[in-house]
């Protein structure tokens, strides 16, 4: 039944806000009802600054609830109230209290809604008619959405941790179950609108298809997002018409061991490139800081974010920087304030190890050389020391192989929490003790070593399977060992020549695997080894390729795979590193 579409209850924060975990002071409505085209009611909160006004406004539109702690929306109110902005938090469609269903994703549902919703803002007598719309993660991609619909009154935006490229996709083939697979159970709660219990799933059930419906849980977006596996491919392809249609100034955030890095990276990217509007292309700024995916942000909720990575300080210079930066931001170009904002280089990132920010006219920094280390080893890289990484080609010589068992995988990623990694990145050095995972190592490095850029390796190796995975992990070791993940990344066999479909491979032939690790900024201090890591799983962060080559999520039927990894003249498997020359 329709709820009764009644004008605003108008509430102050200051009646019940300890009850609510509400800020006091700040002057609000609560509980508005937002009616979009189709007569579906969005519950919405408002946050008004002191004085008279009109207000420039900042939209968020969250699927969280905008009164839960996770999202903290009631601070981030009061935080843009009392820097003069009306601060508008809403609960997208199906979500805590906002009728409709929650479809995720769906262009029909976000990018009307952000229309109408921004076109609401604008009607306001408290409105100037300015808006600019922001958000992390899911609300990054409603922030993208809003304006896409290419409303008017949208002046800028600010897309954080989040990607064009739908998130049903896999990256590089590997399906990321850890997160935005099991994102989607989460998610899926038609009759209270919140969250389905998923904390007693097992995610080493098969097939993969029915986890959800094997633990009781409504698996309707599950359900999408494995049957859209295959996609992948031709994902990145079908954003560059959303690119063309983003026409205003934007400023993307993401974080080196967030789970979007490379999705952000790519967002500011196209846009710069594609975006229809030559003004809009010159007028993209990407901040990439020492975050995960929920680091970045936590200070406006008046906790201050870790400041470590695993165990390695890296101060506090990035820990206040995305209001401080969205502040500038908006006030540049929703109040026109000329604070020097539109005059900085397009991209500021953090350098682990200096612990302080640099900024770039372009990503990754013009002044980076790529050094290649090639793979090398005795035959047996499974053992500690064995394996090494060599600057000079043509001394290489022979192979190592591993056996991957599905049953078995590396399990790295299953302590942690994906959206809050970085402070707790376990010690690697406890992988030293699997035979199925290869290590190759530089020797001690005599000065730092400045790694800033995108990091790859590429990889001649031989499976006896039809399909499988191969990762790679490149690791900063320490004087006593304790190993500190710097980047990684994976690679699905079936999916190695991107952008054509999908295809197994030969059992036994040697075939060409180039690992996208991502990028960083991170200095390897003297005294350090640098070390990279070959495996073929990385669970629960990424599904398990069972090595059948059958369809994704389909089987449960399970293969052991003989991996062979090459290193010779013919087959030089090597890691590519972008160093910034001393």
């Amino acid at each position: 039944m329709k709820k009764n579409r009644l004008a605003a209850v108008f509430i102050t924060l200051s009646l019940f806000a300890c009850s609510q975990g509400e800020p006091p002071g700040a002057r609000a409505e609560l509980d508005v009802l937002v009616e979009m085209r189709d007569g579906v009611n969005l519950l919405t909160d408002v946050y008004f600054p002191d004085g008279e006004g009109p207000f420039p406004t900042i939209l968020s539109r969250v699927p969280y609830g905008t009164k839960s702690e996770y999202i903290f929306q009631p601070a981030v109110g009061k935080f843009f109230s009392d820097n003069g902005f009306v601060y508008v938090a809403q609960n997208v469609r199906g979500r805590f209290g906002s009728e409709g269903l929650f479809t995720a994703y769906l262009e029909g549902q976000e990018i009307p809604d952000g229309y109408d919703t921004v076109d609401w803002i604008a009607k306001q007598d408290w409105s100037d008619g300015s808006v600019g719309v922001m958000g992390e993660s899911y609300y990054g991609y409603t922030t993208l959405a809003a304006a896409i619909s290419g409303h008017p009154a949208i002046k800028a935006i600010s897309p954080a941790n989040i990607t064009l490229i739908r998130e049903k996709q896999a990256l590089d083939g590997a399906f990321p179950l850890q997160a935005s697979g099991l994102w989607t159970l989460d998610m899926d709660d038609v009759e209270n609108g919140e969250y389905q219990d998923t904390s007693d799933v097992d995610l080493y059930h098969l097939p993969l298809i029915t986890l959800g419906e094997a633990h009781g849980l409504r698996d309707v977006l599950w359900r999408e997002r494995v049957n859209g596996y295959s996609e992948a491919p031709r994902a990145g392809l079908e954003s560059i018409s959303d690119f063309e249609k983003i026409r205003v100034p934007t400023l993307h955030f993401g974080g080196w061991y967030d789970s979007f890095t490379r999705g952000t990276i790519n967002l500011w990217q196209g846009i710069s490139r594609d975006s229809s509007d030559e003004g809009t292309r010159a007028a993209q700024w990407l901040v990439m800081g020492p975050w995960d995916h929920d680091a970045m942000s936590v200070h406006l909720s008046g906790t201050m974010p870790a400041t470590n990575i695993g165990k390695r300080e890296i101060g506090s210079a990035a820990s206040i920087t995305y209001g401080e930066t969205l502040l500038e931001f908006f006030n540049h170009f929703l109040n026109g304030e000329e604070n020097g904002f539109g005059d900085l280089p397009r991209v500021r990132y953090f350098n682990i190890g200096d612990n302080d920010w640099r900024y770039s006219a372009s990503w990754p920094p013009e002044e980076i050389r790529y050094q290649t280390l090639y793979l090398d080893s005795d035959g047996d890289a499974s053992s500690p020391g064995n394996g090494r990484l060599e600057v000079n080609r043509g001394q290489q010589q022979g192979e190592d192989s591993f056996s991957y068992d599905p049953k078995s995988p590396v399990t790295i990623t299953a302590t942690t929490n994906v959206w809050g990694r970085a402070a707790g990145l376990p010690d690697r050095s406890t992988l030293l003790q699997r035979t199925d995972v290869l290590t190759y190592e530089t020797p001690i490095l005599e000065d730092d070593m400045e790694i800033t850029g995108h990091i790859a390796a590429v990889l001649y190796a031989a499976t006896s399977a039809p399909d499988t995975d191969f990762t790679a992990a490149l690791v900063d070791v320490y004087p006593d060992g304790y190993s500190l993940l710097i980047q990684e990344g994976i690679q699905r066999a079936s999916f190695r020549n991107v952008p054509s479909a999908p295809s197994n491979v030969k059992p036994g032939n040697v075939y060409e695997y180039t690992i996208d690790l991502w990028a960083t900024s991170y200095t390897v201090p003297a005294g350090h080894k640098l070390r990279l890591e070959i495996s073929s799983s990385n669970f629960p962060r990424f599904a398990r390729n069972l090595n059948n080559g059958e369809p994704f999520g389909m089987s449960d039927r399970i293969e052991i795979a003989e991996q062979v990894i090459h290193h010779s003249e013919q087959f030089p498997s090597r890691v590519l590193i972008p160093v910034i020359p001393e």
